[in-house]
């Protein structure tokens, strides 16, 4: 199958088969890295694909997952998912790789919590033979061999944030001064990027002030906490951007008790924000179709295994999704 035509069905695919958000253990270290395997231990000789993400706590990742479980299931093949319980542990993320490599996979991709810290794990998996792939990112890692990429480009996606805030908040309030406060990820690749593209945007407007940033760590308490501390530190804040739909939630809440006017504007296109669109409660979210994501890197993976000839970076679409088109992505 060739890669176009999943974009074909990546619309009506966004919110099929999504479940809650996957419970995850509070302690890594307790139980073992071998227990956070969904799917148990390689067995036989099916051919065992590991997903390595850094928590199942966003939608997000649970899509992306049930993609590339859904795509690994319908070769024969035992997809494995691999994540620890929060998505700043490092430690529990690089454990988990060289528990893979151990286990003798045949191959795995990760969305690496830190492109950095997991440079080392990733050496050992090339030190076995096992191709390494990454998801959710387009950006080489240095120093290491990467089969190939699949995702999104997360400057690009920066910056079609920033044209949609510019054009709601003109909308809003015409060449008066607009107030934006920024809700950040952890430090880190992902989140840098998408807020770089986003001031290269908004930069442009001396009408756009950005009245403050601080880092949600990924989290919806963590968007709820900092859109709180906004809205009381600052008379009027317009616009509240989030390089996370779960950040974006967490702030929409805040600004519904706050009484405020305030608007949301997260990346993701989660199911479950789709919903909060519809009812009014986000503005928008940049939607990234991570379950198709998920069908795409293990074709990627499958061709790579069978010795064809595969494109080192899969790029995959971006598309805001506010109140004018939600109808499209629900049932």
């Amino acid at each position: 199958m060739h890669l176009k035509h999943l974009f074909l069905i990546a619309w009506i695919a966004l919110i099929a088969g999504c479940g809650g958000n996957a419970p995850a253990p509070t302690n890594p270290a307790a139980v073992g890295v071998d227990d956070l395997m969904v799917g148990g231990p390689k067995t036989g000789s099916q051919t065992t694909v590991a997903v390595v993400s850094p928590a199942l706590t966003s939608q997000y990742h649970v899509q992306f997952v049930e993609g590339a479980v859904e795509e690994g299931e319908s070769y024969g093949w035992k997809v494995q998912s691999l994540a620890g319980d929060r998505e700043t542990n490092f430690a529990a993320q690089v454990d988990l790789v060289e528990s893979a490599v151990r286990k003798g996979v045949e191959a795995m991709t990760i969305c690496a919590i830190n492109d950095k810290a997991i440079v080392g794990a990733i050496e050992k998996a090339n030190e076995a033979g096992i191709p390494v792939f990454i998801h959710n990112s387009l950006t080489e890692l240095e120093g290491v061999d990467i089969a190939g990429y699949t995702g999104f480009d997360q400057r690009k996606a920066g910056r079609l944030c920033g044209e949609y805030a510019v054009k709601i908040l003109s909308e809003k309030n015409s060449d008066a001064t607009s107030t934006v406060y920024i809700i950040t990820g952890i430090p880190g690749f992902h989140s840098n990027e998408r807020v770089a593209g986003f001031h290269e945007i908004i930069d442009q407007h001396p009408n756009i002030e950005v009245v403050g940033s601080g880092p949600g760590n990924w989290e919806r308490l963590g968007g709820m906490n900092l859109a709180e501390t906004a809205l009381k530190a600052n008379d009027q804040v317009d616009l509240i951007f989030a390089v996370s739909d779960a950040m974006a939630q967490g702030a929409a809440q805040a600004v519904q008790e706050a009484g405020k006017d305030t608007m949301t504007l997260g990346l993701d296109g989660n199911p479950d924000t789709l919903k909060d669109i519809q009812a009014g409660v986000v503005t928008a979210s940049l939607a990234v179709f991570p379950k198709e994501m998920g069908k795409i890197a293990m074709q990627n993976i499958k061709n790579y295994l069978d010795g064809e000839a595969i494109e080192r970076r899969n790029e995959t679409p971006l598309k805001i999704i506010d109140a004018s088109n939600v109808g499209e992505y629900l049932n």
